[in-house]
């Protein structure tokens, strides 16, 4: 229940996380909006006061000027006045935008016919009018000023503000986003751990318990009273006692980062597969267990550690005795493949489902065993036996069918290819 508690309030923290982020967003977004509006209205003020300022200049030059008045007044007069009195407006208009520090292109026309205007969805229209009325004889004149430019130049002004807050709220949403899925993998491997912990501690118990009771019936007998027993009791420890060492070292070398090719040697191949399925000669009674072994490679040096490679070996053979529903049957083959010894471990165990398959050699991970119950480990099996055939040059594959089992096969490179590769290398 705990536990549950503690996912529900994760949940409602992230849900909670993600809705102050959309509202920090819309906010950002709000204020963006407000500083175009604000942006927007500083440049209307400045527009309107000169034009204001261009309108009482007019107003004191069209009184005495009949060409001035005529030319307001949309009067017919000859085209030179005509010219004139246009450059003479268009001059005083971009004085007294100059005055303004507005230095942008625009157009005018004198007019007295009505213009409707639409609202813009970001920047309203970019035209302004400026009334004459009062300084001619004639009512409803206007001037019209248009920016062409205008949008463009308040998006500009704006373009350092709106750049650093569209780079924030892209920042705050790919934090968000990385955050989400470190946390998910942290959340998903502190699962993993645990697992880990409660199997490592089954796993330590089961062959201290054997120890411990061979001992005592060891300790209970008189030495020589029963030789049989006696060398049946020690096989035990000794066999348990190994078991531990294996499971010690697994762990200590997955959780090692750094490898040791200074205590590789000549590795035969074959005596090491033998010695690996002897020690399996108990286990596989009791299961009723049949393990073959075709040893078909006539090459079958390889260069490695002969620790690392019997808990491989071993790893996946006690993998085929745990994980299945049947009397097991284990079938190892080697055989040479292009400079390479393959060593291929089949079983007729539960198998492995296709959408497991990427991720059996993850740490931690561990395969739904189905119908087969108890079946305990570390999830750190798989992780080793690719981390040291990684080491020593080689890779793992993988074949296997649900309910029909799973066919491991290990890859070497030989010792003619490890000479041939180091060759390379120094030349």
């Amino acid at each position: 229940m705990r536990k549950r508690n503690s996912s529900d309030q994760q949940g409602l923290l992230a849900i909670t996380t993600f809705v102050v982020l959309a509202l920090l967003i819309m906010v950002q977004i709000s204020w963006i909006f407000r500083a175009a509006r604000l942006e927007e209205q500083n440049f209307n003020h400045r527009v309107s006061m000169a034009l204001k300022a261009a309108r009482d200049e007019i107003g004191v030059r069209a009184p005495k000027c009949n060409d001035m008045s005529d030319f307001l007044c949309g009067r017919k007069c000859p085209e030179h006045v005509h010219k004139s009195k246009y450059a003479e407006v268009d001059s005083i208009i971009r004085a007294n935008l100059g005055i303004y520090n507005i230095a942008l292109p625009y157009t005018f026309e004198i007019t007295d016919s009505l213009l409707h205007q639409s609202t813009g969805r970001f920047f309203n229209p970019t035209c302004y009018r400026q009334n004459l009325n009062g300084l001619i004889d004639q009512n409803g004149i206007q001037i019209r000023l248009q920016f062409p430019t205008r949008n463009q130049y308040l998006i500009g002004q704006l373009y350092s503000q709106l750049g650093l807050s569209i780079l924030f709220i892209l920042f705050v949403m790919l934090s968000f986003l990385i955050t989400w899925r470190l946390f998910r993998r942290e959340k998903e491997l502190m699962l993993h751990t645990t697992d880990f912990i409660n199997n490592m501690v089954h796993e330590f118990q089961t062959p201290i318990a054997n120890i411990r009771f061979a001992a005592n019936l060891l300790k209970k007998k008189k030495a020589g009273d029963n030789p049989q027993k006696t060398e049946e009791y020690t096989e035990v420890i000794l066999n348990e006692t190994l078991r531990l060492q294996g499971h010690v070292e697994a762990i200590l070398k997955v959780a090692s980062n750094s490898d040791n090719p200074d205590n590789t040697e000549k590795i035969d191949m074959h005596p090491l597969i033998e010695h690996v399925i002897s020690t399996f000669h108990f286990r596989l009674e009791h299961a009723q267990a049949a393990l073959t072994l075709d040893a078909q490679a006539s090459k079958h040096q390889i260069v490695a550690e002969w620790g690392p490679l019997t808990l491989i070996v071993s790893n996946l053979i006690d993998n085929a005795l745990k994980y299945v529903n049947q009397k097991p049957r284990i079938h190892i083959t080697t055989q040479n493949k292009e400079n390479h010894l393959l060593v291929s471990i089949q079983d007729n165990g539960i198998g492995i489902r296709k959408e497991d398959l990427p991720r059996i050699f993850d740490k931690f991970f561990r395969v739904s065993t189905g119908n087969v119950h108890d079946v305990k480990g570390f999830g750190l099996g798989l992780t080793y036996v690719k981390k040291v055939v990684e080491q020593f040059g080689g890779y793992v594959t993988v074949q296997s069918t649900p309910h029909k089992g799973s066919v491991f096969t290990l890859t070497f490179p030989l010792i003619d290819s490890h000479v041939n590769t180091k060759n390379d290398t120094d030349h």
